[in-house]
Formats: C-alpha cells, structure tokens, sequence
C-alpha cells in the first residue's frame, strides 16, 4: 500500500479453456489396443462413425474430438481408450484467498493479474479443492474498512479443467477496483470464526503487495511509517527528515501494523488453519514482516524469504509462485486408482506430457491398486515443478 487513494477499475478477463496451470491433473485410462503410444484423451463433445474413409460405413471407428479440456467420461471400442477422472482426496482441502485490494495493487496491473491467475488455478484443480475468497478493505465501505468475504466456500468446477460456477463466482464477484489502505490484522481477526468453522483442512493464501496499516490505535516513529518506508510522498523518507505518521500533517492510520497482523495469523495457526504468505511485487520494503507473517502462520520456507516472493508483474511469475503454493497444499505423491488396472504391465505415467519409466528409485511403482511417484519424480510434483500428471492404463509399461 503506498498511501490511501483512489484507483480506477480493472476488468478481470475470463480465463481461455486450457490455458494457465495444470496442476496434478489425474486420470486414468482403462482400455486395449491402444497401441505403443499415449492414447487419446477423450473430450465431453465427441462424434463416432463406422467408416473406412470412403463414405462407406465397414467397421472402423472414426473419433472426432473437439479442443476442448478433457472430461474422461465417455469411450469407445476398438482403438480407443476410455478413463476417468480420479478425486485425488476424499475431504478436499479449502483454499482460501485473502487478496489485498489497496491502492498501489494498480501499478503495472497486479490487481488484474493476481486475480486472472487465481482464476486459472481454480479451473485446473477443479473438484480436488473448495475455494473461497475475500478481498480488504471491504469495496463498499472506506478505505480502512475491515475486509469482507466475496466469495464463499464452494467446490471446484468438475470435471478438472471446466468453467462453472464455481470459477464463474470468482470471476465476477471480485470484479472490484483496486482502492484504499491495507488493513490485514483486522480481516484476518475478523474472518478466523468463519475459515475455523469451514469443514475438512483450511489453508489461508494471503497475497499482499505491501505493509499493513490502517490501526488508528497504532503510534510510530518515522522508521515504521509507511510513507516514510516508500518514500511518497515526496518530503517523506526513511533517513532522516519528519515522521510523516505525526503532527498536523501526519496520518497515525498509515503506521506500519507489525504486531496485530503477526499476532492475528499466529491466533489462525493455533486454531488449525496455515496461511501462505505470497509478496506481491512492491512488498520488497516489507521482506522483514512478511518473514515473520510467514513463520507465524507455519508456512515458512526453508531459508529468507521465508514468505513467497512474486518477482515480477509478469503473469508468468505469478503463476508460478501460486503454482509452488498450491501443490504444496494438493499434491501427493500416492495415487489410489478406481480398481487395480487389468494387466500391471500395461501402465504408464506421464508428467507435463513426457512418460516417466517405471522406476522404484526416481520414478514410480504400482502394488495393487496404488501407483506411488519415487525419488525425484515425487519432489517435482510436491515442488510444483511438475503439474500436470496423468496414469495410464492399456498401453506397454515404458522402463529404464
């Protein structure tokens, strides 16, 4: 947050079918005949004729699909393999986004961009998640106000990869324009009863491009005065100079609000509930606090930054960064299948499109009617390096 003004409003474009992340999205398919390579994936539109290329109908099946995200849901006979999609959890966990709207989410369209990303992370995990949303300050109240849910808990769009409601709820219901101040401690404070009471595991992803404020309780010296720390407006500057926060001129609401929001995701932590820390581009100036927001809601990474930095403004990145975080809380390396496939050696598993030999050491093994990622090949997928995973079954098992 760089001061409290106004902004004008962006619009959230819908999210193209098959664009964005792919993450850990399963399936398995079930079928013979299917030839040494990946069969077809099927689609919820598809036509089928007995044609053998000459307008005369002999006997062979002719699959027409459309460019459309698979549903698994349909098969024929002959060449063709049918699957269907897997729940990779019998509870889904709840993926709650908690977005700073402040006024400096305008700059080189992050406010526009975050949300088109979310977007596109709830199409691609679909109904392997619930998701919800609330945004702060709350878009129709002043610029301090405490934040406000927008979204409530619903489950993802199914199959994976769908636009629904659910993703159709995001979309236009935080159609808001990026405005006003940062209050964190006292939305998070004021949703913790709600995010508590939700069923099944609840993770809080709160994205943030700056410090938190707007605590009129609050007093402080320059040096934890945020138009002093980002040094605007001009006058105003974390060597020297008046304390921007005090005096006639001075704003006691812009003090940078360490404690309670620190304090406010601790109390969140106790009751059960983690919550990822992602630095919005901006929040440089912050890396301290978001260090300690991130240690005090059990999420920290291994070394500083402890929270998740979004490098850039690039979409890119953001997707990236939200793409870590999500597969930290989705991914597994266990897969259990619908039934055991028909023939052991007919089975094989691809990540982001490329077959991975079955491998105990860094690949993967199948016992039954579980297929479990080994060594190397489970780090990408809990890393989220690796995110789209498919289980195949019908097709010779590729080995070292």
């Amino acid at each position: 947050m760089r001061g409290i003004r106004s902004s004008l409003r962006g619009e959230l474009r819908q999210p193209r079918p098959g664009r964005g992340l792919s993450l850990l999205s399963v399936a398995i398919a079930f079928g013979a005949g299917c030839g040494s390579s990946r069969p077809p994936v099927l689609t919820s539109e598809f036509s089928a004729s007995v044609d053998g290329g000459d307008g005369e109908n002999d006997g062979a099946v002719v699959l027409s699909v459309d460019s459309g995200p698979p549903s698994c849901d349909a098969g024929l006979p002959g060449n063709v393999c049918g699957c269907e999609d897997l729940s990779l959890l019998s509870d889904p966990p709840n993926l709650y986004f908690l977005l700073d709207r402040s006024g400096s989410m305008n700059d080189s369209g992050k406010w526009l961009t975050i949300r088109t990303v979310i977007a596109d992370v709830m199409h691609d995990l679909g109904p392997r998640a619930r998701f919800g949303a609330a945004v702060f300050p709350d878009p129709n109240a002043d610029v301090c106000s405490t934040g406000v849910q927008v979204m409530p808990l619903m489950t993802g769009d199914a199959p994976a990869g769908t636009y629904g409601p659910t993703t159709a709820a995001f979309t236009f219901d935080t159609n808001y324009p990026a405005s006003g101040g940062t209050p964190t401690a006292a939305t998070v404070a004021a949703l913790t009863r709600a995010l508590v009471a939700f069923p099944g595991k609840t993770f809080v992803i709160l994205a943030t491009d700056g410090g938190p404020d707007c605590d009129s309780t609050v007093t402080c010296s320059s040096s934890a005065c945020i138009p002093n720390i980002e040094s605007d407006p001009p006058g105003c500057s974390p060597d020297g100079g008046p304390n921007c926060c005090a005096g006639d001129a001075g704003e006691p609401i812009n003090c940078l609000d360490s404690e309670a929001t620190v304090a406010a995701i601790a109390s969140l932590a106790a009751a059960g509930i983690p919550t990822y820390v992602v630095g919005v581009p901006g929040s440089g100036p912050y890396i301290g606090l978001l260090n300690q927001m991130a240690l005090a809601g059990g999420t920290a990474r291994p070394t500083s930054p402890y929270y998740f930095p979004v490098d850039t403004t690039d979409t890119a990145d953001f997707t990236a960064t939200l793409s870590t975080v999500a597969a930290k809380i989705t991914a597994s390396c266990v897969f259990t299948l619908a039934a055991p496939p028909p023939d052991p050696t007919l089975v094989n598993v691809y990540l982001d499109g490329v077959v991975v030999p079955q491998d105990p050491a860094n690949g993967w093994t199948l016992a039954g009617a579980t297929v479990t990622l080994e060594g190397t090949t489970c780090a990408n997928v809990l890393a989220g390096s690796s995110l789209d995973l498919r289980i195949v079954s019908g097709c010779p098992t590729v080995v070292p």
